[in-house]
């Protein structure tokens, strides 16, 4: 199982991510690899599909529900729709179903 964090220079989400990350991978019995990118313009977001600060991926899919429709690429901050509510991060369970999933296979 490999798990991405994609993200922008000085972006505030990034280290909570990492650690919700670490968090599940640790309660999971899993490695705490996370494979850390930082995206630096406009073409290296485009290039990895990048929709904003902070991306995680396990097994090169995104952890938010239906964001393999989106198009947006570009080096910005991204917001995740959580229970109504917008916010910096995305959701936990979303992540550790993403993982639950891949660690499955």
């Amino acid at each position: 199982m490999k798990i991405e964090l994609l993200y922008i220079r000085d972006c505030p989400n990034r280290l909570p991510t990492v650690q919700t990350v670490k968090d599940i991978l640790r309660e999971s019995g899993l490695r705490l690899d996370i494979a850390e990118t930082e995206i630096g313009n406009a073409a290296q977001a485009a290039k990895l599909s990048f929709l904003g600060s902070p991306t995680v991926r396990v097994d090169g899919e995104d952890v938010e529900p239906g964001a393999v429709e989106a198009k947006d690429y570009g080096v910005s901050c991204r917001s995740y729709l959580v229970n109504g509510r917008r916010q910096g991060t995305p959701d936990p369970e979303w992540i550790r179903q993403a993982i639950r999933g891949a660690h499955a296979k």
